[in-house]
């Protein structure tokens, strides 16, 4: 359970974090246009990072979580050990595909990230036609 646990606090991190870049990209977007080049190479590079500090960190917590488990039903996985629901949702589940799932979700937001960055209409296209 620790290590369930361990897998919601690195999402909740990473949620976190992303309302905090996302409110920076989209609600403050004026400051990102007083940001040189370096400025921005530097942000992103950070935002990078980030992305793959705290996906690694999932992957890495995932896999643990599935190795436990497969070590689980090695060890007292006999099905008539456990009630139906217990067995079918417990000890059968399995994690092996939530890297793939860690991959697109950091992907998915690193790209929105550098979208943003690096082109300034995919955020300012409204207030554009807002002035028009």
């Amino acid at each position: 359970m620790m290590t369930r646990a361990q897998v919601d606090f690195l999402w909740q991190f990473f949620v976190t974090a992303h309302i905090a870049v996302f409110a920076l990209v989209f609600i403050y977007d004026e400051a990102i246009d007083k940001l040189n080049g370096i400025a921005r190479s530097m942000a992103l590079a950070g935002v990078a990072l980030f992305e793959w500090i705290n996906g690694n960190a999932l992957i890495n917590t995932y896999l643990l979580l599935d190795a436990m488990l497969d070590q689980y039903r090695a060890t007292f996985g006999a099905a008539e050990r456990f009630r139906p629901a217990f067995y079918e949702r417990f000890v059968l589940s399995s994690f092996s595909d939530r890297p793939e799932m860690v991959y697109i979700t950091h992907g998915l937001a690193l790209t929105v990230v550098c979208l943003a960055f690096l082109s300034r209409t995919f955020v300012q296209a409204r207030r554009r036609r807002d002035q028009q």
